[in-house]
């Protein structure tokens, strides 16, 4: 996937608002009524090329295929791989306290149809035909577009822990070395294909508030280190370059204020082989997290996107905002190394979403316009002048600076070594 070289570019977290019809099908096959499979198919295949047409119509520059054949973002392997059993249940600890809540998130259609269920039998790929027919929906769709402007998610090793309770494996390291075993057919398929990877873990930040059947809670230091590795083993000799890591603080409407700071994650995190990483930046709870990366240097080589745009609300940013946000960022790492996105799906689970469809795609073009406007921002300035780094960056070249004025001083002359040496006394 391509930096920002010329422009911001912009992306989305994946997954977008199935048409109706589609999703009707879906809640049939999870109340065990699967629809033809014919009619099904050729339902999703036309869906994929709807997605694909409103994301360009919206200005979308790396694009996805809205996650048409999924149920749902993370559950969408229990068609796919073995090992499935009883559906386990949910809790997000900040939730606790507010029950109304809980019913307005889940008390609809979208919620009764929201299924993870226990691992119980060995974790094996069972249907390997699937992605393929991802791969071949989104080609034709995209005609004679260059593949490296799309991606596919997929879930991670340890988003699976996080959502299907291990009732099987010895460990939960035998668990993830399992699901990284079966899910690396997945990856490949997807970057052998042309296309970019998109790695989904809520789980990195969500288990330090949230957890699965009866797992409770984990620290950073007890999930996060041994996820970020089962997910290199899985990616391992894939190029980085196409592949982008996903962070979520879960994408449903509660108060949030149990989630991890993202200072807290960020290092164990950054260990990651993916080439991109993915962070919220947008809804009210994480925007503030910029000021992050006045501390933290995106290694060499990486990109971040940025999350611009609140999935779980009906308000559609302002362009000047999201050229706010994104200026924000671009002053601190690099313009560069900025790409505009969501702060998480508009579709994460069938049927199930925080924003109305239709809202969701003025709010894609509005991201897409704030790209425009920061991008005339910060491209003009090279033709004004240079722009003052801030944070590392800042640091960073002022310790150059030095530097080079110490090499100055010891290759002048005596006389003319004194008198700089006093100018130096004097800065």
């Amino acid at each position: 996937m391509k930096h920002s070289v010329d422009r911001i570019l912009t992306t989305h977290a994946g997954s977008l608002p199935r048409p109706e019809d589609l999703t009707r099908m879906m809640w049939d096959a999870i109340d065990g009524k699967p629809p033809d499979q014919t009619q099904f198919r050729a339902r999703i295949k036309s869906a994929v090329a709807e997605m694909v047409g409103k994301q360009t119509e919206a200005g979308v520059d790396v694009i996805s295929d809205g996650e048409m054949s999924k149920f749902g973002f993370s559950n969408y392997v229990v068609q796919r791989y073995s090992g499935f059993g009883k559906p386990a249940g949910f809790v997000a600890t900040d939730l606790g306290d507010f029950p109304e809540v809980v019913q307005k998130i889940f008390a609809n259609e979208g919620g009764a149809h929201l299924r993870l269920p226990n691992v119980e039998g060995p974790i094996e790929l069972k249907d390997p035909d699937a992605v393929r027919r991802d791969i071949e929906n989104l080609k034709a769709a995209l005609g004679n577009r260059d593949p490296d402007t799309a991606f596919i998610p997929a879930v991670t090793p340890g988003q699976m822990l996080f959502n299907f309770p291990n009732l099987y494996y010895k460990t939960d390291e035998e668990y993830l070395e399992a699901a990284a075993k079966a899910i690396a057919y997945e990856y490949r398929a997807i970057i052998d294909a042309g296309f970019n990877l998109q790695l989904d873990a809520p789980d990195l930040p969500m288990h330090s508030h949230s957890f699965a059947g009866n797992t409770g809670t984990k620290s950073v230091r007890e999930h996060v280190p041994a996820a970020i590795e089962a997910m290199n083993e899985a990616i391992k000799g894939l190029p980085p370059e196409k592949i982008r890591l996903h962070l979520c603080w879960g994408n449903y409407a509660g108060p949030h204020h149990h989630d991890i700071e993202l200072k807290e994650l960020i290092n164990p995190v950054l260990k990651t082989k993916a080439g991109f990483l993915y962070v919220e930046a947008a809804n009210p709870r994480h925007e503030h997290e910029w000021e992050v990366w006045q501390q933290t240097r995106l290694p060499a080589g990486k990109g971040l996107i940025v999350g611009v745009i609140d999935v779980l609300t009906n308000h559609v940013e302002h362009p000047r905002l999201v050229a706010q946000r994104l200026e924000r960022f671009a002053n601190l790492i690099g313009k560069e190394n900025v790409l505009a996105g969501t702060d998480c799906g508009f579709g994460t689970f069938v049927g199930w979403s925080g924003c109305d469809p239709k809202v969701a795609w003025l709010k894609l073009k509005s991201m897409s316009d704030g790209a425009a406007i920061a991008s005339e921002e910060l491209w003009s300035k090279k033709k004004r002048g240079k722009v003052r780094a801030t944070g590392p960056a800042r640091r960073a070249g002022t310790a150059r600076a030095a530097a080079k004025r110490s090499r100055t001083l010891r290759r002048a002359k005596p006389a003319k070594r004194a008198k700089q040496a006093k100018r130096t006394k004097r800065r």
